[in-house]
């Protein structure tokens, strides 16, 4: 460093004083060819000392003032450059159903800024029908979607590239439910009877189940579709059942309106066990959002291992975060809510999907079986 500086100082004093030494001097033909050079742009400096007293005795106290000066960093003598924050990623997830005590793993994540931590800006959106979000991952409008296994496989079979990448409920919440005044207490009562329904894939699987060892089919029932109304519609007469995908906190919500339920189960029925609540991927672009995926999935488990420990806190969490959520059958519910939760949300049980492929053609209900590599994939979280 020492040396790099008084090299461009002896240069300087050179080409200062050169046109005030006379020719006389003992500086010889080379040098002040050089300094010519300089001058002229052709050349880089060739710099010696001789006899001159005037030119040693600049460089000698040249010297001796740089070794007296302090040695001080050479990016200190200009401006810091500003702290670029790291680039984050953008995923558009497009919920279910409105916001719900079953996105507690979404919220709590992007509340305590677990999906931050990963780089990512996620955004939460529900849907104004829940039978597209889905098809919005299908048409590249959005990264991931929620919806059930069942929707996946009916999707899939109409040759829509999703594929399942995580699940938040790997159990079915489903059930039909009747109001206690209706005078429905077995299945074989619904002949002729308006059941409403919010996903046409949920219904038709479910409702052939309940009917499988019935004396009607269910072409005996009329299938009505409802949207996010299945409450209001049973509580106001519109139907005579519904079939709530989310059964738990349906059934509490019309007992705080004053609406007392019964459930019919499909207690006989070969019906196989599904993943009630999966997230879903365009199969054909994840390998671009591969790793913005898998660090998802991170804060997606970070946040479940949380509220499993601390349900408390994350009740209180998700009600401040979502006031809508903050009513009473909702706090009632929460502790059952809990225990529905995916621990390891990336874990792919393979059986479940090939089983319900199989059920699907037995039925009927599907004419080829899908590979389970256009259904789900297992991806590694970092």
């Amino acid at each position: 460093m020492l040396e790099r500086r008084l090299s461009t100082l002896l240069m300087s004093v050179w080409l200062v004083i050169s046109p005030s030494v006379p020719a006389a001097t003992t500086v010889d033909a080379e040098a002040a060819a050089s300094a010519q050079q300089v001058a002229a742009g052709d050349a880089a400096p060739v710099l010696r000392l001789h006899d001159n007293p005037l030119i040693r005795q600049l460089a000698e106290g040249a010297e001796a003032a740089f070794l007296a000066a302090p040695d001080e960093p050479y990016f200190a003598r200009s401006e810091p450059e500003p702290i670029t924050p790291p680039p984050t990623h953008t995923l558009r997830v497009m919920l279910d159903w409105y916001i719900n005590p079953y996105h507690a793993p979404l919220i709590v994540a992007r509340e305590r800024g677990l999906f931050d931590r990963e780089g990512l800006d996620v955004t939460l959106s529900a849907p104004a029908d829940p039978s597209v979000p889905a098809k919005l991952v299908a048409a590249n409008r959005a990264e991931l979607a929620l919806t059930s296994q069942p929707t996946l496989h009916r999707l899939v079979a109409r040759d829509m590239p999703l594929v399942r990448v995580a699940t938040l409920i790997p159990l079915p919440l489903s059930g039909l439910l009747v109001r206690d005044d209706a005078r429905i207490d077995s299945l074989a009562q619904l002949k002729g009877k308006t059941v409403g329904y919010a996903t046409e894939s949920v219904a038709q699987v479910y409702l052939d189940a309940l009917l499988e060892q019935q004396p009607l089919t269910p072409d005996d029932v009329t299938l009505k579709p409802l949207d996010f109304a299945l409450g209001r519609a049973l509580a106001e007469g519109d139907v005579d059942a519904i079939i709530a995908p989310l059964r738990p906190t349906e059934r509490d919500g019309l007992a705080q309106q004053g609406v007392a339920t019964h459930e019919l189960t499909p207690e006989e029925s070969g019906l196989p066990l599904y993943d009630a609540l999966i997230i879903v991927a365009n199969r054909d672009t994840l390998g671009q959002h591969r790793r913005d995926v898998s660090h998802f999935l991170k804060a997606l488990e970070q946040s479940t291992l949380w509220i499993i420990q601390h349900p408390d806190k994350a009740w209180d969490l998700i009600r401040k975060a979502e006031p809508a959520l903050d009513t009473q059958a909702n706090a009632d519910a929460w502790p059952n809510v809990v225990r529905y939760f995916a621990l390891r949300p990336a874990l792919l049980q393979p059986e479940r999907y090939r089983g319900f492929e199989r059920y699907l053609k037995a039925r009927g209900l599907h004419k080829t079986i899908t590979p389970l590599s256009n259904l789900a994939v297992e991806l590694d979280v970092p």
